[in-house]
């Protein structure tokens, strides 16, 4: 068996040549998605809610912290069934965003009420 040699002048000719042949052989595949798998597919769940444990595993958290603090973070609730869709989920984690650089912003009413005495204060005579 002899390997066919190019000619120096024929370069760009053979790597076309060589991807129409791996494009042909995609297309006998079913397309690049085919031949990896679930790894090129979306890595989004087709399912529009889930449950406690599956929203805790995404989080990378205990399932225990989302069910002690449920009252304060973003779910849904069918009866007695709680879920979490994937905007919940984002909205938990941004939540609970820290930024070691940002200040605390208070608005200029929260300073306000700040420097006015209380009205339980005794008047001066």
């Amino acid at each position: 068996m002899t390997a066919a040699v190019a000619p120096a002048n024929a370069g760009p000719a053979v790597d076309l040549q060589g991807l129409a042949t791996v494009v042909g052989l995609l297309a006998q595949a079913g397309g690049l998605d085919a031949l990896l798998g679930s790894q090129a597919t979306d890595s989004r769940d087709k399912r529009l809610h889930i449950g406690y444990s599956e929203a805790a595993e995404r989080l990378n958290i205990p399932e225990k912290w989302l069910r002690e603090r449920i009252s304060t973070l973003p779910h849904r609730k069918f009866g007695k069934f709680v879920q979490f869709t994937e905007d919940d989920l984002h909205a938990i984690s941004d939540m609970h965003f820290v930024s070691p650089d940002a200040k605390p912003q208070r608005d200029d009413e929260s300073v306000l009420m700040a420097l006015q005495p209380s009205k339980r204060s005794r008047k001066r005579s």
